[in-house]
C-alpha cells in the first residue's frame, strides 16, 4: 500500500486542489485543524465509550449525537474557515456524521458513502481523533476509484495498486468524492480503541438536504417540516426512493406507512426536484 499524498503545498491554489480531487477523489492535509478542539472532541467521545461500555453501536452513536461534538468542531471559526477555503463558499455539513470507534481486530467493510446516502453531491471529511499509527490502521482509500461511479462492492474492478493509507495525527484531514471506495484497515493492536469522526457537506451548488420532522406520510408522498425556516416540504416517494431505518436498513415502500418513518420522526432527506432520492430517519 502507497501512502496518501498530501495536499499542503497546495493551500493557496484552489484550482489546483480541484484538479487534484476530481482526478484523484481524494485530498490529505496534514495539521490544518485545531489540534486542541479535535483532542477534546476524542476526549469526550472515549469518556461516552467508558460510561457506556458493552452497549450497541447505534446506543452509543445516539448517546454522542446529543451531545453535538461534530457540530462543535466544525463550528470551530479555523476550522469553518478551512472548509470554506477548500469549497470556494461556506459549507452546509448535514447530520450524516458517523463517530468510528474500533477495537483491537476490527475492520471497516469496503464501501462508498454515495451508495449508502444518495443524492446529495456531498463530500466526506475523515477526521482522526487521537494519534493513528498503522498498527491502529486508520482510513484507507482507492485513489481515482470514484470515476467508475457508484456500484456495489462485487462489481467493482479489480482495485489493485490504486490504494494509499498513512499515519494520522489529530489535525489531518481527508478529503472524499462521495464515489470514492475506502475502507478502514484492521486494528492490530492489543489493548487500544481507534476513534475518528466523518463528517459530511454538501457542495455549496446542490439542492440543500431537507432536515427536520415527518408531518405526513403516505405510499406516494412525506411531508417533512424543514428546520430550515419552518416550511414544509412535500416529497414525492416511489421505488426508486431509498427510504432508511435508523439502523440503516432499506425500508420497502409498501410497509413505509407502518415503518419508524413516521409523523414526528426527525429524518433527513436528499431530493432531485420533488423526488425524494433518500429519506432516512436520524
Amino acid at each position: 500500500m502507497s501512502d496518501l499524498r498530501v495536499a499542503n503545498d497546495h493551500l493557496g491554489d484552489p484550482r489546483r486542489l480541484r484538479t487534484l480531487f476530481d482526478d484523484e477523489g481524494h485530498l490529505f492535509f496534514r495539521d490544518v485543524l485545531d489540534r486542541d478542539a479535535v483532542l477534546e472532541t476524542g476526549r469526550r467521545v472515549m469518556r461516552t465509550v467508558d460510561e457506556l461500555s458493552g452497549c450497541e453501536d447505534s446506543e452509543l452513536q445516539d448517546a454522542l449525537n446529543k451531545q453535538r461534538l461534530w457540530e462543535r468542531l466544525v463550528a470551530v471559526p479555523s476550522l469553518a474557515t478551512f472548509f470554506a477555503t477548500i469549497a470556494g463558499a461556506p459549507v452546509g455539513f448535514i447530520p450524516l456524521a458517523r463517530y468510528r470507534i474500533m477495537p483491537p481486530g476490527g475492520v471497516t467493510q469496503v464501501h462508498q458513502d454515495a451508495l449508502l446516502n444518495p443524492g446529495f453531491d456531498m463530500t466526506t471529511a475523515w477526521i482522526p481523533l487521537m494519534p493513528i499509527s498503522t498498527e491502529l490502521g486508520g482510513l484507507a482509500v482507492a485513489s481515482g476509484s470514484h470515476r467508475h461511479g457508484c456500484v456495489p462492492p462485487e462489481s467493482l474492478p479489480p482495485l489493485d495498486g490504486s490504494w494509499r493509507s498513512a499515519a494520522y495525527e489529530p489535525g489531518d484531514v481527508v478529503l472524499m468524492n462521495e464515489a470514492l471506495v475506502h475502507t478502514g484497515l484492521p486494528n492490530r493492536s492489543r489493548d487500544s480503541l481507534r476513534v475518528s469522526v466523518d463528517v459530511r457537506f454538501q457542495s455549496p451548488t446542490a439542492a440543500p438536504a431537507v432536515v427536520g420532522r415527518i408531518v405526513e406520510v403516505d405510499t406516494e408522498s412525506v411531508r417533512i417540516a424543514s428546520e430550515a425556516g419552518g416550511e414544509v416540504v412535500t416529497l414525492a416517494v416511489d421505488d426508486s426512493t431509498l427510504l432508511r431505518a435508523g439502523s440503516g436498513q432499506r425500508i420497502p415502500l409498501a410497509e413505509l406507512t407502518a415503518s419508524e418513518l413516521a409523523p414526528g420522526q426527525r429524518v433527513i432527506a436528499s431530493r432531485r426536484e420533488e423526488l425524494a432520492v433518500m429519506i432516512k430517519r436520524l
